[in-house]
């Protein structure tokens, strides 16, 4: 069974995760941090490019390679 938490408050996720450590039955498989910074539409589509990765749909590009590509050209 799978289990999601939505913490609210960021400064006490460190003590919840090392609280939940602590219990030999339970694995922590994911812990997704969500930015207040990242409009919710920005969210969306970085979370829609990650779930493509993970279902091996796309692959991740490494951001120096995008660099180097276009250093060079004007746009």
């Amino acid at each position: 069974m799978e289990l999601t938490i939505h913490i609210s408050e960021l400064s006490k996720i460190a003590a919840f995760l090392n609280l939940i450590k602590e219990i030999d039955y339970i694995e922590i498989i994911t812990v997704k941090e969500e930015s207040t910074e990242i409009h919710i539409e920005q969210r969306k589509l970085i979370d829609k490019r990650l779930q493509s990765i993970e279902n091996g749909e796309t692959t991740f590009t490494n951001w120096d390679l995008i660099k180097k590509k276009y250093k060079n050209k004007v746009i």
